[in-house]
Formats: C-alpha cells, structure tokens, sequence
C-alpha cells in the first residue's frame, strides 16, 4: 500500500498536467470534427463535389509549406522543454531565438516561391477550368492560403513555449479555439456565397487575427520568449538540426501518406474521387483524434520523465496512452466498417458512395497508425525520430505513388496504406 501511494504521490504532478492537457486536446478535437463535419455538407453543395476536391487539393498546400521549418519546431519544442526542466532559462531563450529567426527567414522565402509557381502555372497553362474554377481563380485562392500557411506557423512556433512551461493545456486550448474560428468563418462565408478567392481571403485573415491574439497571451504569460535574433546562436542551430533532420523526414512521411495520397488520387482519378478518398479517410480518422489526446499531452511529460531517468513514470505514461489508444481505435473501426457508408452518403446530401471495403481498409489502417504514432511518442520526446521517420517516408512516398501504379481501381492504395502502417507500427514496438 505504500508503494502504490508512493508511486501515485510520483506520479501526481505530471498526472494533474495530463488531465488538464487531454482535456484541452479533447475540446480542440471537437472543434476539428465539428469543422471537418460540417464541411463536407457545405462545401459540396456550394461549389459540388469537383469544387469540394479543388478545395481539398489546394488546402494540401499549407502541409507541403509546413516541411520548410526543416523540422526544428519538433526538435526545438523538445529542447525547450529539456532546458526548462533544468532551470535553464537563458539556453531555452537562444534556442527559440535561434530557431525563430531561422525559420521565419527560410518560410517566407519559399513562400514567396509558391505563390510565383502559382501564377506561372496559370500563365504558362492552358486557361481551362480544374472543376468549376478558373486557373486564375485557383492561382489567386492558392496565394492567400500560403499566405494564412505562413501565417499558421508563425502561431505554431509560439505554441512551443507552452509545452516547455507546464501550460501545455492552455496553448493548446488558445491555439485550437482560434483555428476552429477561422475554419468556421471560412464554412460561413462559403454558405453565404462566397467562391475560391473570397474563401481563401478570410481563411489568411483568421489567420492573422490568430496570430495578434496568440503573440499576446504568449508574451504576457512568458516574457522571455519574446520573438527576435538577438541571441540567436549558429551553434544552436547546428545542435538542432540533426535530431529536426529526423523529425523533417517523419513531417515528410506523414505528408505523402495524407495529402501525398490525395493529391495523386485527383490527378489519376479526378477531383471526385480526391474528396471521396479524403472523406472517408478523415471519417475514419476521426477516432484518431480521441485515442491521441492522452498521447500529445504527455509529450512534455515524457521529454521530463526521460531526462531526469524516471523510467517508472516514463512506463506509466506508455501504458496509460496505449491503453486509451487501442480501446478508442478497434471499437471505432469496427463501427465505422458497418456504417460508414451510410454515414458519408448522409453527409453529402447522397452525393458520396464509398464502399464498405474501402471502409474497412482505411479504418483498419488508421488503428495501426494510432499505435506506431502512440508507441513514436517517447522516441519523439527525446528526439529519437530518426528510429523509425525514414522507414515510414520509404513506405508512404510508395502508398503515394500507388494510383499510377494501378489506374483503374483504388483498392491496392487502400492495401497499401494498411501495409504501411503496419509495417511502421511493428518498428517502432521493437526500439528499446
């Protein structure tokens, strides 16, 4: 009895952190789903579902746009909060200094490249239509979103001091809230009438106001971090570009098998079948976003854990994630296989008809992503990515490739994918 008081009394400071932090994931993932939801009805019946596909594609961009921070945001939120934890203030204060500077530097500049590849794609293309929008249409809709893009990460740095400060659950409240905000005045203004362009003007205004709003609190809670170069230091950037290396290969894994996946099943199959594939898919990882909330809270926890040797509490935390992980997951997949397609065409207004194979097959995949993802987690808490990214980047670009590999039908994607993540999963269960 009293070793078990002895580990709960360990175990209650990180343990009141985490209730508070999967609380706050929780309410955002709500936020999410209810955006996710509500846009497929929205979206497909202004502008159809070739318009809701053209939507989908170019909204991909701000996730290949995201892969030019090299993947310090990772890296640097972990060292962040190893500084902290030893009561280093100064050296947290030149790693996000140096990786701010960096970061901002890098991303406006490829930026500024997309939204010229943008415009000298419309102007050297024929001036057709991609669904019902012009090549025009599209070029202007896709500079305002790398502008919210760019915009976006800017908050996402910020959001880092949190993590390394025990207010996880307060950034990640703030942030969640602001971004459902401007995704809902994007679904309101496309009700009211608006098109492409309009569209993606208020996404980069929500954007923006997200940004005041967060640079605020961020500072007023945390007047160390405040943004600029003065102590940037070209040795701290160099530390942190191995392990960020690692966590940019793992960014870019993840990005050919989500919006990779979707952008290649539109060029081989057409905009419909982009959303049909993209819809199904967030449907059946929606589940996803309830069995991670324990995992992304314990983050920080892990990363303290780790550093200070306390393999007990390190143990605790693994079991508590992948317990709430597999009793989220397996009951969710094997729902979503008997109803889902009930439960897209409902959506859709009886515009989307997906099968329950594909169902099954993605729903069967995204457990699997749930637990390599879970399993990641103490690995990615001390930087140790690199035990499993480039395995995952090799499986994914293949998934990605996969359409022009078998043109006529999607299922040996849909296989592909489950093979993936298995494969991932089983990789990571054998790190020590």
């Amino acid at each position: 009895m009293t070793d078990l008081s002895t580990g709960m009394s360990r175990l209650s400071p990180a343990f009141q952190r985490l209730v508070h932090g999967t609380g706050a994931n929780l309410l955002g993932k709500i936020w999410i789903m209810i955006a996710q939801l509500v846009a497929v009805p929205v979206l497909s019946k202004a502008w159809g579902v070739d318009g809701f596909g053209v939507w989908l594609m170019i909204s991909t961009i701000p996730t290949y746009l995201a892969l030019s921070d090299f993947g310090l945001g990772v890296a640097a939120g972990v060292d962040l909060t190893a500084s902290m934890e030893r009561e280093d203030t100064g050296a947290a204060v030149t790693a996000f200094q140096t990786v701010w500077s960096f970061l901002t530097l890098v991303t406006v500049a490829i930026g500024l490249i997309c939204v010229a590849g943008a415009f000298g794609w419309a102007a050297l293309s024929d001036q057709g239509t991609q669904g019902p929008f012009g090549r025009d249409e599209i070029a202007w809709s896709i500079a305002f979103i790398v502008m919210a893009a760019l915009l976006s990460m800017q908050t996402s740095i910020r959001k880092i001091v949190f993590q390394a400060t025990h207010k996880y659950a307060l950034g990640t409240a703030v942030f969640d809230a602001l971004y459902f905000a401007g995704s809902l005045a994007v679904l309101i203004g496309v009700f009211l009438g608006f098109g492409l362009i309009e569209a993606a003007m208020t996404q980069c205004f929500a954007r923006l106001i997200s940004l005041v709003l967060f640079s605020r609190l961020q500072v007023k809670r945390e007047p160390w971090s405040r943004v600029g170069w003065k102590h940037a230091e070209k040795a701290t950037l160099k530390r942190l570009f191995s392990p960020s290396l690692s966590a940019l290969t793992l960014t870019i894994a993840n990005s050919f098998g989500l919006q990779g996946v979707v952008l290649t099943i539109g060029w081989v199959f057409g905009p419909a079948a982009a959303a049909i594939f993209a819809t199904t898919r967030m449907l059946t990882r929606i589940p996803m976003q309830f069995s991670g909330l324990l995992t992304r809270a314990s983050l920080p926890e892990l990363t303290r854990s780790q550093v200070a040797e306390d393999h007990a509490l390190t143990a605790r935390l693994m079991k508590l994630n992948m317990g709430l992980t597999l009793g989220v997951m397996i009951p969710a997949a094997l729902a979503l296989f008997l109803i889902g397609p009930t439960v897209i065409s409902a959506m859709s207004h009886g515009e989307i008809v997906q099968s329950r194979l594909a169902f099954g097959l993605l729903g069967l995949a995204a457990a699997f992503c749930a637990v390599w993802t879970t399993l990641g987690t103490r690995l990615i808490a001390v930087n140790r990515q690199s035990e499993f990214a480039f395995l995952a980047l090799g499986l994914y670009l293949a998934c990605a490739l996969m359409p022009y590999v078998s043109p006529n039908t999607i299922v040996p994607v849909l296989v592909a994918l489950v093979v993936a993540d298995a494969a991932i999963a089983l990789k990571v269960l054998w790190v020590k």
